[in-house]
């Protein structure tokens, strides 16, 4: 079967098909498709690694890594207009075998998919194991894509209204007269600190309250690559890496750990008065920028 090829390869039977219907649109769907980058990361029961070898309007190739130490090379074809693709495993585990998927958009935000697993001819017992282990295998990654799609329309849809209900209600704002800054205060460390982290919406936006180094500092709960929730990420010295792709941020500046051009939306600032023991946070407007994507 030649590279790219959207024929099929008569060599292979279909071992088993999956159907079911995804709550999130075509577009989404799309976009997922052509997410290799996600794979290792949502994806970890079942991959371990991708490192890209080309890609465009085509669709892409990589070589995969798989728990266990196996790898794979994957061609992924599409075709937009007719609303389905290939995955092709072109060598390593799996090879030869053919993925087809079929799109059929349902409704707005839901989208019909059709599977159907393609391998070498087995005896029926082999054909039947083999089928219900893919089954169970794309129903699991299935899963986490739709969660993955809605979170992320979820988020497009928020933008530019109040944070929700999850967030901690802060104090009244406080002007200060020789600027343009306001604060809160919001309590005693001693009180504060138990309660950490703690989400919060500080002008119009969701932040973390987190402890670090014996201090509070807040960041951004959105990554600003996909918008990926970093809600309840762990940090790790001073570190938060989105679950989505992998992109680590300082949580103090914001920045990218991996030199790459984006940064956290800028977080309000959180001073610990060490006279007082109290903590207060700080929004300036006039130095607020929103989140790149």
């Amino acid at each position: 079967m030649t590279s790219r090829s959207l024929d099929r390869n008569r060599d292979l039977v279909i071992a088993s098909v999956y159907e079911r219907e995804i709550r999130a649109s075509l577009d989404s769907v799309w976009e997922n498709v052509f997410d290799w980058e996600h794979l290792p990361w949502l994806h970890s029961q079942a991959f371990d690694s991708i490192e890209l070898r080309d890609s465009g309007d085509w669709g892409w190739q990589a070589d995969l890594g798989f728990p266990g130490g196996g790898r794979a090379e994957l061609e992924l074809v599409v075709d937009r207009p007719a609303n389905h693709y290939v995955a092709r495993t072109l060598d390593g585990a799996g090879s030869p075998g053919e993925i087809w998927t079929r799109l059929e958009p349902v409704e707005s935000g839901r989208t019909r998919i059709r599977v159907e697993f393609c391998v070498l001819p087995l005896p029926e017992g082999d054909l039947d194991r083999i089928g219900t282990a893919y089954v169970a295998l794309y129903t699991g990654l299935w899963d986490q894509d739709e969660e993955m799609m809605q979170v992320r329309e979820r988020a497009f849809a928020g933008r530019g209204k109040s944070a929700t209900s999850d967030c901690e209600r802060l104090p009244a704002e406080s002007s200060h007269a020789d600027s343009d800054t306001v604060s809160n205060d919001l309590g005693a460390w001693t009180e504060l600190a138990p309660r950490l982290p703690l989400l919060i919406e500080f002008g119009g936006h969701r932040f973390r309250l987190v402890e670090l180094g014996g201090r509070p500092v807040a960041h951004s709960v959105e990554c600003p690559h996909w918008l990926g929730p970093l809600a309840e990420c762990p940090i790790d010295d001073g570190v938060v890496i989105c679950p989505w792709h992998g992109y680590g941020f300082d949580v103090e500046t914001g920045r990218s750990t991996q030199g790459r051009s984006l940064r956290l939306r800028p977080a309000p600032r959180v001073e610990l008065d060490t006279q007082t023991g109290r903590v207060r946070i700080f929004r300036d407007p006039a130095g607020e920028k929103p989140a790149g994507v």
